[in-house]
């Protein structure tokens, strides 16, 4: 099933690019070229072309990934760029709004037009679906070159494709132009399966709009993506400063000590190539995409549809038979365990997808006596703690496993944990296997983990109750007014991201904090 990825923003396109580079190594690694067919594609001149295009409102960070492009993965004619920003601005992006000055009053072109009946869990505060760009103006028609830049994309691809955004949360470009590229993709191609990799900001603050800007994009995210893969900036940031990390990324950590933006971008691609990288060729032909696989089964619910990623790779001393052990520790390590928004409160896992490449079948317990699925799964479980312990997983929780090629899928549920052949499952959790290693360190397997876990609770109230304090204050609100978008309508859509928290509440089982 062919993935069309679209880097919108500073963010998106450097994190876009670190991941282009990713997969092209991991491409050049593979046996099976049809494995690569999922993300990118091959041209008539046999070089490897990337599924993606790169949009941004100023040209400094798109040239400069074209200028760094050794593989040749990406062409002009995929990118789509303006040339003054959106001054950190949601409502600038997703408007595309020109103020027009004249001596009776400035005034903007158009006006969004507001849903009704009114915000829910699963849709927006308001939408505008009229262009309002200036036809006056170039400037302001990047999303209709954009929209046709999509079209042909997709019309390239083999079948119906999915889409993966990466952006950011914090920015104008990033956040308000990703929102309306959402808005768009979901109406033109209602039967796509539409991820997005979205990097939340910390709370300490990175821009002085930002939590006006994440809490509309995060109501757009909710309403338009099938699932989210959220990656906090705080998070990426204290994984960096772990030396632990330094053996996933390719040349270790920039300077030695870890955490700069390359650091985070590189992190973030490793991520996301051991969640995207397809198991097998059969995968890749056969529309058994990893993005409609999570969907299926840990974004199932439309209101829990906000996920983390990490991926994890073994160390090339560990004992065949200590590789799950040790992929699993490493993992364990790598995962946050307290919520520090919540004032450390303990990370509960409602469900999980672990894909599993490049294991010998010395290192996966034989199926006997209750199978090598509930042995596995039991060692997962271990390694998240017993109850009681962070990050710990929900009672009734259900897990699906897959192994061999294909996948067999299975459910099993037990009211207790135990260390017997049934074992209780964290909700939707599901376990892929395939036979090739990231090709970072080909020799070493590969462990990926997709988990909905109760962080995003922090996230989402500490996010709303910020955005909630500018508006009482009436700070930077005239710069949303100027471009269309009022208080009332960030208002609507912290109550939107309020509601989503409470679903994810109800699943963890958390008591409401007011």
């Amino acid at each position: 099933m062919p993935t069309i990825t679209l880097q919108v923003g500073q963010c998106g396109n450097q994190v876009g690019q670190a991941l282009f580079e990713r997969l092209a190594v991991q491409s050049a690694a593979a046996a099976d070229r049809a494995a690569d067919t999922e993300l990118l594609r091959w041209g008539p001149d046999g070089r490897r072309r990337a599924r993606c295009l790169l949009v941004d409102t100023e040209p400094k960070v798109v040239n400069a990934v074209l200028a760094a492009d050794a593989e040749g993965l990406f062409s002009r004619k995929q990118c789509y760029m303006g040339q003054s920003g959106r001054g950190n601005n949601w409502a600038f992006g997703y408007n595309q709004l020109n103020v027009i000055t004249s001596s009776a009053a400035t005034r903007p072109v158009s006006q969004p037009t507001r849903m009704a009946p009114g915000p829910t869990a699963l849709g927006p505060a308001w939408i505008s679906s009229t262009a309002t760009e200036d036809p006056l103006q170039q400037e302001f028609r990047i999303l209709d070159q954009l929209y046709d830049g999509i079209r042909r994309e997709a019309e390239e691809s083999d079948g119906c494709p999915n889409f993966l955004l990466i952006h950011s949360l914090a920015g104008g470009s990033g956040s308000g132009m990703g929102s309306r590229v959402l808005e768009h993709l979901r109406a033109q191609f209602p039967l796509s399966h539409i991820a997005a990799a979205s990097v939340a900001p910390r709370a300490a603050g990175d821009t002085p709009m930002q939590s006006l800007n994440s809490v509309m994009a995060l109501s757009f995210l909710q309403a338009y993506a099938d699932m989210v893969l959220l990656f906090s900036n705080q998070d990426l940031m204290d994984a960096c400063q772990r030396t632990s990390v330094a053996a996933l990324l390719p040349g270790g950590l920039a300077g030695g000590s870890g955490g700069g933006l390359s650091d985070i971008n590189r992190l973030v691609a490793h991520n996301l190539t051991g969640f995207l990288w397809p198991l097998s060729g059969a995968d890749a032909l056969g529309g058994v995409g990893r993005i409609r696989d999570a969907v299926a089964t840990v974004a199932a619910d439309p209101c829990t549809k906000l996920l983390e990623t990490w991926t994890v790779q073994s160390h090339p001393n560990v004992a065949v038979t200590g590789l799950w052990a040790d992929s699993l520790r490493s993992l364990g390590s790598l995962m946050p365990r307290a919520d520090p928004l919540r004032g450390n409160a303990t990370i509960t896992t409602a469900g999980a997808m672990l894909l599993t490449r490049g294991y010998p079948s010395a290192a996966v317990p034989p199926i006997s006596a209750g199978g090598a699925h509930s042995s596995l799964l039991d060692a997962y479980i271990k390694s998240l703690g017993p109850h009681g312990a962070a990050p710990t997983l929900i009672p009734d929780a259900s897990l699906v496993l897959r192994c061999g090629q294909p996948g067999i899928v299975r459910e099993m549920r037990k009211p207790a944990m135990t260390a017997s052949a049934s074992v209780s499952m964290p909700s939707g959790t599901a376990l892929s296997s395939g036979n090739k290693p990231l090709a970072s360190t080909s020799t070493s397997p590969s462990l990926t983990v997709v988990s909905n876990r109760s962080n995003v609770i922090g996230l989402l109230e500490g996010t709303v109750q910020r955005a909630l304090a500018l508006c009482d204050a009436k700070a930077y609100l005239h710069w949303y007014a100027r471009h269309g978008c009022s208080v009332e309508a960030v208002r609507e859509a912290a109550h939107t991201l309020l509601d989503v928290a409470g679903c994810y509440r109800q699943v963890h089982r958390l008591p409401s904090d007011g």
